[in-house]
């Protein structure tokens, strides 16, 4: 399973832009329990402007069901907050995102 969503990251808390392969955390419940995550597809070229992304749960499927279409996270390395994200949608096959 795959979540499509829209990230941002923000300028002045990494020193390059994330890539294809980029394995941060992520908190999307109010327990603020970090999960880990992948970013499989990730088209960023500028700080603070929405990207389409692709992402996916590292170690747990059973996350999948925790989350919903809308909810928003946080993208955490370590206790900073790098960027944030939205749920798109949830799909079971991946597909391309083109970047806009």
């Amino acid at each position: 399973m795959y979540l499509f969503t829209e990230v941002i990251f923000y300028s002045g808390q990494r020193k390059c832009l994330p890539t294809n392969g980029y394995r941060p955390d992520a908190i999307f419940n109010e327990m603020k329990d970090y999960w880990g995550i992948t970013f499989v597809e990730l088209p960023a070229d500028k700080f603070d402007d929405p990207v389409p992304a692709i992402i996916k749960f590292t170690f747990q499927d059973s996350h999948y069901q925790d989350v919903v279409q809308g909810q928003s996270f946080a993208i955490m390395e370590g206790p900073n907050q790098v960027g944030e994200g939205k749920i798109i949608s949830i799909e079971i096959d991946k597909c391309e995102v083109n970047s806009v």
